[in-house]
């Protein structure tokens, strides 16, 4: 194979190009009947693949998506490692992993087996690092997002993210941050938020609605081994505006530090020192 991206994993099996028939009775394309799951590659190893699988688990246990016994955390992990290892991946990379209720129907399924999906692709870096400039961003009240048993996992067709990605690049932001319908804002379009106040970190609860990102929780434990009180809060733009420091976060790019907000300014003294803590974390499995 002359490209070395084009290889992906369809439910166990390797394949050079998606099968031409793939989508015609895909429920995920057809429904949105699953959700996905982003994964850094660090060194060629998996970043924190016990967080990744137990979310995976919660999620379809969530949706009633009856999981195999073959596919155990063993099996999709020797998955990842071979698709790693057939598109010469053996430094940063990501991997997405889709999930979806198998079988045809319409929203009442012939099945409840999981099927999935990953795709590999190379990072130009291998280690976590900070953005050299700060994100700018605002906040998107065009739709909101609400609060329910499935708002901690990455859903598929979920619009409102979509919608504010494409208000942020109307508007000149870098990334837009998301509200709740009581108007908390809880998060940016991929990513998890974070403020730094008096040196204790604020995020919001999943109560309000967040994603309960892997990473998310990383951070949290990295912040708290390090001394820092960590509170989950409600947030809205006063606290953005009195905040010392802001940042978002997900698995692929760690922390992105964010320089503006409507008329303040912020550095990126303490984001510098979790990201370090970060790239201290071991990956759970190698790709040899």
């Amino acid at each position: 194979m002359s490209n070395r991206e084009s290889w992906i994993i369809l439910n166990g099996a390797l394949y050079d190009r998606f099968p031409s028939n793939f989508a015609l009775n895909n429920r995920a394309f057809r429904l949105g009947d699953g959700f996905f799951e982003t994964i850094r590659i660090h060194s060629g190893k998996v970043h924190n693949w016990s967080g990744h699988y137990a979310r995976l688990m919660a999620c379809c246990s969530r949706l009633k998506i009856t999981v195999p016994d073959v596919f155990s955390s063993d099996f999709l992990e020797e998955c990842i490692k071979s698709l790693l290892r057939k598109n010469g991946i053996s430094e940063g990379g990501r991997v997405r992993m889709t999930c979806y209720r198998e079988g045809t129907g319409t929203y009442r399924p012939t099945s409840n087996r999981l099927g999935f999906l990953i795709e590999a692709h190379p990072l130009p870096y291998n280690r976590f690092k900070i953005n050299d400039s700060g994100v700018s961003v605002g906040v998107y009240r065009g739709m909101t997002k609400e609060f329910s048993d499935t708002s901690r996992f990455k859903m598929l067709g979920n619009q409102v993210y979509i919608q504010a990605s494409i208000w942020a690049q109307e508007n000149n932001f870098h990334d837009a941050l998301i509200v709740n319908p009581r108007g908390h804002i809880i998060e940016a379009t991929s990513s998890n938020l974070f403020l730094i106040k008096d040196k204790n970190l604020y995020t919001p609860s999943l109560e309000d609605g967040c994603v309960g990102g892997v990473m998310r929780m990383s951070l949290i434990n990295a912040a708290l081994a390090g001394g820092m009180n960590v509170f989950e809060s409600e947030l809205n733009e006063a606290n953005l505006l009195e905040a010392d420091e802001i940042f978002i976060t997900n698995s692929i790019s760690g922390i992105q530090w964010v320089g503006a907000f409507k008329n303040k300014r912020y550095y990126h003294k303490l984001s510098d020192k979790l990201i370090e803590k970060l790239n201290e974390t071991e990956p759970a499995f190698s790709s040899d």
